[in-house]
Formats: structure tokens, sequence, C-alpha cells
């Protein structure tokens, strides 16, 4: 694991979780999300905070810098969460959506992300609206999608 991401585990992430879950967390979860779900291989419960975006029935979670990131692959069997969303507790299923491998999918939750979260695409990177993204452009991105 980078330093920055163990800085951001280990220091950031559990004065973030408390904040997120109090009442504040109406405010300042409009974007920002607590996600429980328990380790496919390990079977130990995790938690952490991450950017989402919601659109109908899912929540679209982006993975920045997926390649150094492994969390997201205990989603890539479909599995239950746990999330905290401005204030709300909810439960779902979640599962990765690689853009290597289902791009249509991926797009989908690039254009929800892009479309809530102020500056989303630009920490995505997005060099064209989602919709004129190619399967190329969508090659490094993950997105976690969870259905409510």
């Amino acid at each position: 694991m980078p330093v920055r991401h163990a800085v951001v585990n280990r220091v950031v992430n559990p004065g973030m979780r408390a904040l997120l879950r109090s009442p504040a967390g109406r405010w300042l979860g409009r974007h920002l999300a607590v996600i429980r779900y328990t380790g496919a291989r390990t079977g130990q419960r995790r938690e952490l905070v991450a950017g989402y975006a919601r659109a109908g029935g899912a929540v679209w979670i982006w993975v920045g810098g997926a390649e150094d990131k492994r969390w997201w692959r205990n989603f890539r069997t479909p599995a239950p969460v746990e999330l905290w969303l401005a204030g709300e507790h909810v439960t779902g299923r979640g599962v990765a959506v690689e853009g290597s491998v289902d791009p249509e999918t991926c797009r989908e939750g690039v254009a929800a992300y892009d479309a809530s979260v102020p500056g989303g695409g630009r920490a995505m990177r997005l060099e064209a609206p989602p919709e004129r993204l190619t399967s190329e452009d969508l090659r490094g991105i993950v997105m976690v999608r969870v259905d409510i």
C-alpha cells in the first residue's frame, strides 16, 4: 500500500467515518459515503470513505487510483454492502464495474458520477464528456455500483 493511502486509511478515514455517521453527515455526506463490507477472502469487516453519486436506485462509487487499491476487488462477485449516505444508513448489493471488462456499464457510472459530484470529471481526468468516451478511455476506470 502506498504511503499516501496508508495515511488516509489509518488517520483520516476514522475521523471522517465518525463525522459522516453523526448529524453533520447530512451535510458532509452529500458526496462522501461510509462503505462497510466483509472481505471476500478474509471474512473481516472493513470500512472506508469514498465519493459517490446516486442515480435512480443505484449508488455509484468511483475507485480513484484503482490499480493501487484492493478493496473494490471484493465486489468482482456481487456482495452485500452497507452505506451511510448523507446521514442515511442503507444496505444493498455491490458489484465492481471495470471499464476494461464492461465499458458500457462503466460509462453509465462515470456519467452519473460526473453529473452529480462537483469536479467529478476533473478528478477522474476525463478528456471528453462521458457519452463520448471510448472503450480505451475507460480501461483504467473502476466503479462500484451498489443497488439499494
